[in-house]
């Protein structure tokens, strides 16, 4: 979860924050300069914010300050990194595809339900069209410089795909999975903390069981009796491989038949039948099958090495401070 607010706070500094600095230039403190080019405290607090909301609602006021702290070294880290190659793409020539620019704004406005509701955001932000342009403009040559500097100088050759494959042929073998419907009834709160049986919730799931085998529908049984998560869907669940559950239930799952009933489970929180509504066995996935899927784990392995060596170039020959 936080890897993606983080990823998507990145966005959000991409489309925003970098687009009025001068007019708050003599407001914002200036928390890192890149050659010529300032960083601003309003521009961390603008990607700060979400993450801000997010952290409080799950963790202590000292973890979320903790947290915060953290996510704002890598969010300064990355957008210093933006400017970096921005300046390699203007001090290469890159020209930018005025197409692409104009596609990407059309994708920018399919975000907001109407033209009024983008105006509105971009006018809170203190951005007008004109900034957002130039911004996905950068966008584009940063694109342009990771093409020809990283995607361009990274090769791939048939034996390491090979030799990836013999080392690590098991990882690719598809595990069984497969699909149940279950019904939980759990145990009172005393039987759990006891550890004992109770005879009620007992009862009342030999009796859901009762109207499923004489021909009831398990679904709507699961909707209206089930005391787990998957209640609402009718009991019925995601993808399960095996070994996914606690082994009371792993294994029964796993030895039922297509549209089997199991009997009923025991477990410390309470009792549980399943149904198996889809199956899918193991496979064992040969060199073909896996090639593209090797080839793109290399490609994104040499790809980060290699934009990890091309930045320290970059910012060995810069200048950057952080304040």
């Amino acid at each position: 979860m936080k890897s993606r607010l983080l990823a998507l706070a990145l966005i959000a500094s991409q489309l925003f924050s970098s687009a009025a600095w001068a007019q708050r230039e003599l407001l914002d403190k200036v928390v890192a300069v890149v050659n010529d080019e300032p960083i601003t405290q309003s521009e961390l607090d603008l990607l700060l914010r979400p993450l801000y909301d997010e952290y409080r609602q799950e963790y202590s006021q000292e973890e979320v300050m903790a947290k915060l702290n953290e996510a704002r070294q890598k969010l300064l880290n990355q957008l210093i990194e933006d400017k970096l190659v921005v300046q390699a793409a203007v001090k290469a020539g890159v020209q930018v595809d005025a197409a692409e620019v104009d596609k990407g704004l059309e994708e920018f406005k399919k975000r907001f339900p109407s033209q009024t509701a983008m105006e509105d955001l971009l006018k809170e932000q203190g951005i007008t069209m004109g900034d957002l342009r130039k911004r996905l403009e950068k966008q584009a040559m940063m694109r342009e410089m990771h093409d020809m500097e990283i995607r361009s100088k990274v090769v791939i050759s048939p034996k390491e795909i090979e030799d990836y494959y013999s080392k690590n042929a098991a990882k690719f073998d598809k595990e069984p999975r497969l699909k149940v419907r279950s019904i939980t009834i759990k145990k009172s709160y005393e039987s759990r903390d006891k550890g004992l049986a109770d005879d009620e919730a007992q009862g009342k799931i030999t009796d859901i069981r009762k109207k499923i085998l004489s021909g009831e529908d398990f679904g709507a049984l699961a909707q209206q009796f089930s005391e787990d998560v998957q209640a609402k869907n009718g009991g019925l669940s995601d993808w399960i491989p095996r070994g996914a559950m606690i082994p009371v239930i792993d294994q029964v799952i796993f030895s039922l038949k297509l549209g089997e009933i199991s009997n009923i489970i025991e477990t410390p929180m309470g009792y549980h039948l399943f149904r198996v509504e889809e199956k899918e066995q193991s496979v064992k996935n040969t060199l073909e099958n896996v090639r593209d899927e090797i080839y793109g784990e290399l490609f994104r392995e040499k790809s980060e090495l290699r934009f990890n060596e091309w930045m320290q170039e970059l910012k060995r020959d810069a200048y950057i401070s952080i304040r």
